[in-house]
């Protein structure tokens, strides 16, 4: 049994030392259609503001808006209004609709004296939400050389929110390097839950360094808590995995496998199943191993259920990418 364990574990580590990077979506695209549709909202909400609904000017309508990308926060799209708007209508072609309200925007941000704190934008024409969302790719290594040397330079607090992003993204070196400095309490206080809670998910992805930091934080945590904490990370775990997040397929895989008291062989093999499906690389043969202590009698509703998180994940990929 425990042989089987430690081949098993051997396997899905190497899957996920192959696809850790490759699965890791850049930071800042990740929700680009969905920060697209929200700046839409936040204009159409601005436009009723002045008590002019712009889905009902006439064809070849455009609508701009003056926008300061540094703080185009979640918050500001989910409720925020723009100061300075153009809007067309009944343009001969889009093209000079969309010059027309970019001439609208500007006089307005002339007027609020809004300065260099915002650029007006063209966000809409017709129905089509056309705005160019100006975001650079992420550069993981880069990003993460980064956190490395504010560590080294003993600028905590900085080097722990580049490690932070990384690690809400799956990046299992990130996630030992955030463990660590909570552990240790460098620019915070101490916290061996939330050590605990990293080390956890850096184990799960790969790192074996991590071992020795699960054990560590876990030994000055009461029981309760552990269990806890433990549970936590597979509930996160899942909850990225149904949004579609496949770099948290495999570690959720061998949560299943290796924090329960007994291996859940079933709910292993259903996730691993699931990252079959998308193609996760390598992902087959280690379902096909497990696959032989699934219990048999259970087997094709552990598929049937397999096959309901994957359609499901793929209607909410579906659904982002509109």
């Amino acid at each position: 049994m425990q042989l089987f364990i430690k081949y098993l574990l051997y396997i899905i580590i190497l899957i996920y030392s192959n696809i850790a990077i490759s699965q890791i979506p850049n930071l800042e695209n990740r929700d680009k259609e969905k920060i697209k549709k929200g700046i839409s909202i936040s204009f159409i909400r601005s436009m009723n503001k002045w008590d002019i609904p712009f889905n009902d000017l006439l064809e070849n309508r455009s609508g701009a808006a003056c926008v300061n990308w540094k703080t185009l926060t979640e918050d500001f799209i989910e409720n925020g209004i723009f100061d300075a708007l153009g809007y067309s209508q009944n343009i001969p072609n889009k093209k000079a609709s969309q010059i027309a309200a970019l001439s609208g925007c500007k006089k307005m941000k002339v007027y609020y004296k809004l300065g260099d704190t915002c650029s007006c934008e063209v966000i809409i024409t017709n129905d089509d939400t056309i705005i160019n969302i100006p975001i650079k790719k992420f550069n993981k290594e880069k990003e993460f050389k980064a956190a490395v040397n504010l560590y080294e330079n003993k600028e905590y607090k900085d080097s722990y929110k580049k490690f932070l992003i990384l690690s809400e993204k799956g990046d299992s070196k990130s996630q030992y390097n955030l463990a660590v400095i909570i552990f240790k309490g460098e620019g915070f206080t101490q916290n061996f839950k939330k050590a605990y809670y990293w080390s956890l998910m850096s184990k799960l992805g790969g790192q074996k360094k991590a071992e020795k930091l699960v054990k560590n934080s876990r030994k000055r945590l009461k029981k309760e808590e552990v269990i806890e904490t433990s549970e936590l990370v597979k509930e996160d775990l899942e909850k990225l995995a149904n949004e579609g997040k496949t770099y948290a397929f495999v570690p959720l895989a061998k949560w299943y496998l290796t924090i329960p008291k007994e291996p859940d062989y079933n709910n292993s093999y259903k996730w691993l199943a699931v990252a079959s499906a998308f193609d996760v690389p390598n992902t087959k043969k280690a379902r096909e191993i497990i696959f032989r202590k699934v219990n048999k009698g259970e087997l094709t509703e552990i598929q049937e259920e397999s096959n309901n998180i994957y359609t499901s994940i793929m209607s909410v990929i579906k659904t982002n990418k509109n």
